[in-house]
């Protein structure tokens, strides 16, 4: 990885401080750089970035698709150990105490508060028009999607991190209003100050556009709030942007795919056969999105875990060196597909919802060459479903399965952890039992 290397000792002492968690976990050491004179300069600040982007795409993005994925049916429990079973049977099962939602907390808090000190530099040190652009548009743009990422998991969350350790929580609305907030910020700083050369050339990384994935978090978070106009305007400006880059984390030998070691690499887990859908949802003969994700059969999942048939993981997780997408351009037809037929315009989101179910030149291989949809196009209920059923199966393992449920399903009843083919089996997840002993902030858990 491009960088990484050379800010690897700096990035290490600055990752493993407590700095950066929700709990007061401050050591001192003598041998160590103190915070100020790491991050009081623009080579500090620039291995705090480096160092984000290497522990985002590895450490913190397992944690993001696999808690997910494990509690979505996406993917399925082959080994015995506590944490990923407990996010399997979820329900009243799930403990506080399981690490299967303590490790995304910890890991999501940490690059999050990472973020923060970086828009903190970026507001302190000096730094050219250009540089501090590209540096406070990449801390918002992390810190963005690290509360996005949260929010889906828990019903409440920190927007900033506390040093003592008692971070105030904030409700739904409050941190997607805050993630928007962030973004449309790095979007006028970068608008005002173009990204410098410099930060590009030491921190980003050739398939990584800073602007179109600003705009693709717009059109994610957008949607979310029922914002719909923005959502299609940031698809838009994603879909439309003259830079054919597509933003991607990138892996080597030093800095494996995270999702290939959960899975072709472990005994841990691997996907569900037909992305865990059942029924209605199974896709459709001929999709060629699950020859593009999905091998041969791989057995069955644990029975304590539901049992469910398996297959070999294919896609953006076959190596250990594939790269894996930031956002698709899936995505992006489908956020306008939904927000269309959320306004009742309904044949302009069945004409995106087709540009995705005939897509054959995706451009990284994403591709249905399915026909056109044959649905009812006059029922709201009907496409939206059609659009539900491709997100799943299009945005496969990326994290975002558990939100699109809630979103589309809302009124969905979970049903006991006995039952193990559920769409989802939770809504949130109970608040890890360590903030709780920690932070008096701590809300109460949800009931399910």
């Amino acid at each position: 990885m491009k960088n990484i290397k050379i800010f690897t000792i700096i990035s290490a002492l600055l990752i493993s401080s407590g700095l950066f968690t929700a709990c007061d976990t401050e050591f001192e050491n003598p041998n160590n750089p103190t915070e100020d004179v790491v991050l009081g300069t623009k080579e500090g600040l620039f291995a705090l970035a480096t160092g984000i982007r290497q522990y985002y795409s590895v450490t913190a993005l397992r944690q993001i698709i696999e808690a997910p994925g494990i509690t979505t049916r996406e993917l399925g429990v082959t080994n015995t150990f506590l944490n990923i079973n407990e996010l399997a049977k979820g329900g009243s099962e799930l403990p506080s105490e399981s690490g299967g939602i303590t490790n995304p907390w910890v890991n999501i808090m940490r690059v999050k508060g990472m973020a923060e000190s970086l828009i903190n530099g970026a507001n302190e040190v000096d730094l050219s028009p250009g540089t501090r652009s590209g540096v406070l548009a990449y801390g918002n743009l992390i810190k963005a999607m690290s509360l996005g990422n949260l929010i889906q998991m828990f019903e409440q969350a920190p927007i900033n991190n506390a040093a003592d350790g008692a971070a105030e929580f904030s409700d739904r609305a409050t941190v997607l209003a805050n993630c928007i907030s962030l973004l449309e910020e790095a979007k006028n700083v970068m608008s005002a100050s173009p990204v410098s050369d410099e930060f590009k050339s030491t921190v980003l990384w050739s398939d990584m556009n800073l602007e179109k994935t600003v705009n693709a978090m717009l059109s994610r978070y957008y949607l979310s709030v029922g914002n719909y106009t923005e959502s299609i305007n940031a698809a838009n400006a994603v879909l439309n942007n003259s830079d054919a880059t597509n933003s991607m984390w990138v892996y080597d030998a030093n800095n494996q795919n995270p999702i290939w070691n959960r899975t072709v690499n472990s005994a841990d887990l691997n996907p569900q056969t037909n992305f865990g859908l059942l029924g209605d949802y199974i896709p459709e003969a001929g999709d060629g999105r699950v020859s593009f994700y999905l091998g041969n059969d791989a057995g069955f999942a644990n029975l304590d875990a539901g049992g469910q048939a398996l297959s070999e993981m294919l896609g953006f997780f076959g190596t250990s060196t594939t790269s894996i997408p930031i956002y698709l351009n899936g995505e992006m037809l489908l956020n306008k597909a939904e927000a269309y037929a959320r306004q009742s315009q309904l044949t302009d989101a069945v004409i995106q919802l087709n540009l995705v179910r005939q897509k054959n030149n995706d451009p990284l291989g994403v591709n249905a060459n399915l026909p056109a949809w044959t649905g009812n196009e006059t029922s709201q209920g009907d496409i939206l479903e059609e659009i539900y059923k491709n997100r799943c199966i299009e945005l496969f393992l990326t994290g975002m399965r558990f939100e699109d449920s809630k979103r589309f399903h809302p009124n969905f009843i979970v049903p006991t952890a006995s039952s193990t083919t559920n769409e989802r089996n939770r809504n949130f997840y109970p608040y890890p039992s360590i903030e709780r002993e920690n932070n008096p902030n701590t809300p109460a858990d949800p009931s399910i």
